[in-house]
């Protein structure tokens, strides 16, 4: 089989002929070839060649943020807004006078409309480059203040949302048969989770949506023709898998926050997919012992760079007997395992080994590193997980 075969006949329930193993290798890459400090045996090599010389699946489920087609493409991250040339779609701003400035690493965005302006500041160090980071950090938020709202409201009701198919079947033919392209809709689940992770500090927002939660509605409102648009045409792309949000947490995205408001939208999309054939991933990076049985209810079909103990509180087997073989696991290795200074070779070894002779000839199960492969983690101990899956 090949490896993109391997995955798919872990989502779909099937034991395929061994286990797919995916790391997400990007931010190792990206980090490696800045710092100069790539082993001399993949020196020159692209990323798809990394992955084929280590003999695991390229992992394609996060776009790479760096990879642009113009300068543009990342100016509206402080609203959440991406232009990546691999996604299925474009956003237009349509009436929005932006002006851009830049000093030093930090880049300031001013937006003008008919009923106010909003300002957003990002960074992206010197520092956050080194570790291979691609994604810049929001110094100021779109919304600092109530009557911000309303102009943002103004700007997501005047997005326009465009099909761009060129650019995911590009990315599907780069893939290949080495891993399986996933069609990224957008990394937050629904307006409201959108608004608490893009346009607001977190504090700030459940602030706001206890002190005037209508104003919490009407952006959302007014934002989910954008999401609509983005996630017809995700599901509408040639891809198996798409992606719908992330980054939770039991305790921010607690247990009645997710049902009241990004169960729905997750449970109506996993429908969507599956009508089309097609299956729904979550980004499930955090601690999830209390949101499992949400999961369960949403109707997701991967759980995506799932990270056990002791990264979070619950372990491998507790997360596989929470999914009740019914949501496949993407992950599974915590990467401080594949770090010298955080467990010793004997350690390492013997809680890999663990691993595949338990699940190493089960569905449902893809081997990743959660969250990802960081730029510390030693080449051998990723060779080591490859040549024990392939003794299987």
């Amino acid at each position: 089989m090949t490896e993109r075969e391997r995955i798919l006949a872990a989502i779909r329930g099937d034991v395929p002929d061994r286990m797919p193993w995916v790391p997400r290798l990007e931010f190792w890459y990206r980090a490696r070839v800045r710092n100069g400090t790539m082993p001399a045996a993949l020196r020159g090599l692209t990323l798809n060649q990394v992955a084929e010389q280590l003999g695991v699946g390229y992992y394609a489920s996060i776009p790479d943020f760096t990879r642009r087609e113009e300068e543009s493409d990342m100016l509206d991250r402080g609203l959440g807004v991406f232009n990546l040339p691999v996604l299925p779609y474009r956003v237009v701003l349509d009436g929005v006078d932006r002006r851009v400035a830049r000093s030093g690493l930090e880049t300031v965005v001013e937006y003008g409309t008919p009923v106010g302006s909003i300002r957003t500041a990002e960074i992206l160090t010197d520092e956050m480059l080194d570790a291979g980071a691609s994604m810049s950090w929001v110094t100021e938020h779109a919304i600092r203040q109530p009557r911000d709202f309303d102009t943002v409201a103004w700007i997501f009701s005047h997005l326009k949302v465009e099909p761009r198919p060129g650019g995911y079947e590009a990315r599907r033919r780069e893939v290949g048969e080495r891993g399986v392209a996933v069609a990224y809709a957008i990394g937050t689940a629904c307006p409201v989770h959108h608004i608490m992770k893009e346009l607001m500090p977190v504090e700030q927002f459940f602030y706001a949506l206890h002190d005037y939660p209508e104003k919490i509605e009407l952006l959302a409102a007014a934002m989910e023709p954008y999401y609509a648009g983005m996630k017809q045409l995700a599901a509408e792309s040639s891809a198996e898998v798409v992606l719908l949000g992330g980054n939770y947490d039991d305790s921010i995205t607690y247990p009645r926050f997710f049902e009241t408001y990004i169960l729905p939208p997750l449970r109506d999309y996993a429908e969507t997919l599956h009508r089309r054939g097609k299956y729904l991933m979550t980004h499930t990076d955090g601690e999830n012992r209390r949101l499992m049985p949400l999961y369960l209810r949403a109707g997701i079909d991967i759980a995506d760079s799932v990270c056990p103990a002791p990264m979070t509180r619950m372990t491998l087997e507790e997360i596989r007997a929470a999914l009740a073989d019914r949501i496949t696991i993407w992950g599974g290795i915590p990467s401080v395992l594949l770090c010298k200074d955080s467990a010793g070779d004997e350690q390492f070894r013997n809680w890999i080994g663990a691993l595949i002779e338990r699940y190493g000839h089960q569905s449902r199960f893809v081997l990743g590193v959660s969250d990802m492969v960081t730029a510390d983690v030693l080449w051998d101990r990723l060779e080591y997980v490859t040549e024990r899956i392939a003794s299987l």
